[in-house]
C-alpha cells in the first residue's frame, strides 16, 4: 500500500463518519417533533378503532381510549406516553378534525366522516 492510498483512506473514513455524525445530529434534534407526531397518529388510531364499532364519542371516551399509549423510534429508547389524557384529547381531536377524519355531531360528541 502506497503512502497516497493511506491518506485517501484516512479522509475517506473520516468524511464518512462525519456525514453520519451530521445525520444522527439532525435526527435527534428532530426526534421531540416525531415523536409528537406519532403520538398523536396513534392516538387517533385508536379512537377510529372505537368509532368504527360505536356512532359518536366523546371527550370524555376519547380520554379513555387514549389513556397509556405509547409510541416510540425503533433506533431510540425514548419512548412518549400519554399520563394525562386531559391534555392529550383536545389536540387528538382537533388532530383527527384536521385531516378530516371526524366532524362534530352536536353537544360535544364527534363521529366519524363517511
Amino acid at each position: 500500500m502506497t503512502t497516497g492510498q493511506i491518506i485517501a483512506g484516512v479522509v475517506l473514513f473520516a468524511a464518512v463518519t462525519a456525514v453520519l455524525y451530521v445525520w444522527g445530529l439532525k435526527k435527534s434534534l428532530g426526534q421531540q417533533e416525531d415523536l409528537t407526531r406519532a403520538l398523536l397518529s396513534a392516538c387517533g388510531s385508536r379512537v377510529l378503532k372505537y368509532l368504527k364499532k360505536h356512532d359518536t364519542i366523546t371527550v370524555r371516551e376519547v380520554e379513555q381510549q387514549i389513556a397509556g399509549v405509547t409510541v416510540r423510534q425503533f433506533w431510540s429508547r425514548k419512548r412518549l406516553t400519554v399520563q394525562d389524557p386531559a391534555k392529550v384529547s383536545g389536540q387528538v381531536i382537533d388532530f383527527l378534525l384536521d385531516q378530516q377524519y371526524i366532524q362534530p355531531a352536536g353537544g360535544g360528541r364527534y363521529k366519524r366522516k363517511p
